[in-house]
Formats: C-alpha cells, sequence, structure tokens
C-alpha cells in the first residue's frame, strides 16, 4: 500500500477552531478612583506648602496681610486645621487610594517585583529628602516612612501572603481578612507604652481614633514631611484584597457601559499613580517659587 491511498484520519465533521485570544482591559473605575484620590492628594499638599512655606513668605507668619491673596491662603489655613470636611474627607480618600491598591495586586503576578522595585524607590526618596532638608534647612521635608514606603510594605505583605497560600484563593483571602481585621483591631484597641521602642513609630499611628497623641513618639519625630503607618493603613489596602476575589472573580469591570473617553484624564492620572506621587511636590514647588520670585517677593524664591 502506497503513502498515496492511505485514508485520512481527519473526518468531514472535523472541525478547528481558532478562537482568538480575548484582549486584556483594565478595570477602568479602579484607575478612576485611584486617579480621584492621588489628584485630592496633590491639592491637600498645594495647600500644605501655602500654608507652611510659601504662605508666611509673602504674608508674613500670621498671614494678617491685606494683600491679594492673603485671604485664601488664610482660609487654606482655616481648611488644613479646623474643616469638618476635610477631617472626614481626608481618611476617606486614603481609605479608598489604599483598599483599590490592594485590588489590584490581586491582578498581579509579579508583586515581589513590583514592591521591591517601590522599596528602592521609597529609599532613593528619603535619601533625597535628608540631603534637600540639609541643603534648604527644611528638616520638615524629611520623609522616612511615607506612602511609598507603606505602599512597598503592603505590597510586599500580599506578596508573602500570595506565595503562601498560592494553591487557594479562599485561603488567600481568609488570610488577607484576617490580617485587615488584626490592623484594625490594634488601632481601635491598643496603644504601645510610652517606653515602647521607636522604630514602633512606622507601625503604630501618632494619634489614635480618638486623636490622642500617643506615649512614645511624634509623628514629627520619624517623619515629619510624611508619614503613613502601616496601622490603619495595612487594614485598607487587606480589604482591597479581600474583596476582590467577590467583586473582581472575572477581572473585568463593574461598569463597563459607564466607560469611555470622558474619564480619560483622570484615569492616566490613576495609571501613573507612582510619578504623580514622585514628582508632585517637587513640581508644585518649583512652580511655588517662580510666583514668589515673578510677582508675590521678586528676587527672592522663597525655597532657596
Amino acid at each position: 500500500m502506497t503513502s498515496s491511498t492511505i485514508s485520512p484520519l481527519v473526518t468531514p465533521d472535523t472541525r478547528v477552531i481558532l478562537v482568538p485570544r480575548r484582549p486584556r482591559t483594565r478595570v477602568w473605575e479602579l484607575d478612576f478612583l485611584r486617579g480621584v484620590s492621588v489628584l485630592l492628594m496633590i491639592l491637600d499638599h498645594l495647600v500644605m506648602l501655602l500654608v507652611t512655606v510659601f504662605g508666611p513668605a509673602w504674608f508674613g507668619s500670621s498671614l494678617s496681610a491685606d494683600a491679594p491673596g492673603a485671604g485664601f491662603v488664610r482660609w487654606c489655613e482655616w481648611f488644613l486645621n479646623y474643616s469638618t470636611a476635610r477631617k472626614v474627607l481626608h481618611p476617606l480618600v486614603v481609605f479608598v487610594f489604599f483598599s483599590v491598591s490592594g485590588i489590584s495586586c490581586t491582578f498581579s503576578r509579579s508583586n515581589f517585583k513590583r514592591g521591591g522595585i517601590l522599596a528602592a524607590l521609597a529609599i532613593v526618596y528619603s535619601l533625597v529628602t535628608h540631603v534637600l532638608a540639609e541643603t534648604l534647612a527644611m528638616p520638615y521635608i524629611i520623609v522616612n516612612f511615607g506612602v511609598l514606603h507603606f505602599y512597598a510594605v503592603a505590597i510586599l505583605t500580599y506578596a508573602v501572603i500570595d506565595a503562601l497560600t498560592k494553591r487557594s484563593e479562599a485561603l488567600r483571602t481568609a488570610v488577607c481578612a484576617a490580617v485587615a481585621l488584626t490592623v484594625g483591631l490594634l488601632y481601635f484597641l491598643y496603644q504601645p507604652p510610652a517606653d515602647a521602642p521607636t522604630w514602633l513609630g512606622i507601625i503604630f499611628p501618632p494619634r489614635d481614633i480618638h486623636g490622642v497623641q500617643n506615649d512614645f513618639i511624634a509623628g514629627w519625630e520619624i517623619s515629619p514631611g510624611d508619614l503613613f503607618t502601616v496601622i490603619p493603613n495595612l487594614a485598607s489596602f487587606m480589604f482591597g484584597a479581600t474583596v476582590a476575589p467577590l467583586l473582581y472573580a472575572s477581572r473585568r469591570s463593574l461598569l463597563p457601559v459607564l466607560d469611555g473617553k470622558w474619564n480619560f484624564p483622570v484615569n492616566f492620572v490613576g495609571k501613573h499613580s507612582l510619578w504623580f506621587f514622585i514628582l508632585h511636590i517637587p513640581v508644585l514647588a518649583v512652580i511655588l517659587a517662580l510666583v514668589s520670585v515673578l510677582f508675590m517677593t521678586p528676587g527672592d524664591w522663597v525655597l532657596f
């Protein structure tokens, strides 16, 4: 029998169906919520710069001048220190941002890499603030444990949990929920004693849920420029990691019909939030310094 007479094994009913791979899509509402949080953070830091650095240079330490713009800076001071809206909005925005970050971590397969890169960037960021603080005689800008540092710790913590529970999504979710609950209980029910080691200042917040200052260290002593302690922020992050399998089991948007070009500017900020975190304060400071040297205090940059 020759090869030409061999009957083919493929029958007329056999079909080969090629299904194109479904394109990866971002969950737009997570980018949007992250972008809104970052934009509000930028506005908050703009207010801080005006009240603590540039406002006193422009209008005097009491901000009592009658010059154009002084009234706005006084309003910024009131908003920063006394506004009920900020007292409510600030922790809410922080909670939303870190919860969204926890959700996003469940989508990633490279959390150890992401966390390591963030940790390295956080260390460099701290070194830069120390150099600038020495150069500009502004010790209050030093950041030893800010948002980047906490974010790196949170991602690496999740990465460890993910590695230890790789074969069970249910177990991973349960561990994240347990961590969130434990951190929350510590925030509400415990404060370290006065003789606690100072390094716990990156774990426990300088004030408890009632606003009472703790006895072992003040926030400005450990990271005056920016401080995001592990408690209670890790509870927000792990809350996001806990609800992610419930809300985004398919890793697709819950609101696809609302997606569109209208959200592009905010989503752009959300997608590139790391760069906005790193660059927004230097950019704001340079812009305000230019306003100073050109208009408010001609010839004086304030910062230099």
